[in-house]
């Protein structure tokens, strides 16, 4: 429904919308409600194709923010060792406020203990604004898997931290400019759908001071076989 009230809205409160929101910076501990898809096909037994996206609604849980689509295929070296690249786009809005997009390079990590589970990845982004500014930055991921007793449920947690190494005319600073944490729960749902919840602190640096959201992540993850 917020879709189709932002598509037909009329130009003018479009563009008081936009300038409204450009001039508002994110609040500080802001509450966020993320709902995440992911899609996986297997193409062979080394190359399989996956789909990320994002739907993001900040303002308490209040107004529509990002649309984040992230497509990319990924091949397998050995069942612990991968590498993945492919395309992502950040969708403002109210459009067309802002659209960011580029591509992006994973290395990634994977391994068990017993039946715990520890992933870790490495990921490169080339980001161009509509304004020409470019941001490059690397994305360093840590997290666990543990499998709560003989329940189907499983603990997650995670770290990733944000580090900017080229931010021409984005108005941001060259290092480390974010770090989220998360934390939640997850089990299978029927043979190839998995579902998760949890809470992320999302803790990044804005003109120069530190900035709090937290973010509620609902998540589904479908393997098409």
């Amino acid at each position: 429904m917020v879709l189709v009230a932002l598509a037909f809205a009329s130009p003018a409160a479009a563009q008081h919308q936009q300038q409204h929101h450009r001039v508002q910076a994110t609040p500080n501990n802001d509450i966020w409600l993320t709902n995440a898809v992911g899609i996986e096909y297997a193409i062979d037994q080394r190359w399989s194709f996956h789909l990320e996206t994002q739907l993001q609604i900040d303002r308490d849980i209040t107004r529509l923010r990002d649309l984040q689509v992230r497509p990319g295929f990924e091949y397998a070296f050995s069942p612990q060792w991968a590498a993945a690249a492919g395309y992502v786009q950040y969708q403002r809005y109210p459009a067309p406020l802002r659209t960011t997009r580029g591509p992006f390079q994973d290395l990634l990590h994977r391994s068990k203990f017993g039946k715990i589970n520890f992933a870790a990845r490495l990921r490169g982004e080339e980001l161009f604004f509509e304004n020409t500014a470019l941001l490059v930055r690397t994305r360093m991921l840590a997290g666990i898997r543990i499998p709560i007793g003989e329940s189907p449920w499983e603990f997650a947690f995670s770290d990733e931290i944000f580090i900017n190494l080229k931010v021409d005319g984005t108005g941001r600073q060259a290092g480390l400019h974010q770090n989220r944490t998360y934390v939640g729960f997850g089990r299978p749902v029927g043979e190839h759908l998995k579902m998760s919840a949890g809470y992320e602190l999302d803790t990044y640096e804005a003109q120069g001071m530190y900035r709090n959201v937290h973010q509620i992540r609902l998540g589904f993850a479908y393997r098409l076989n």
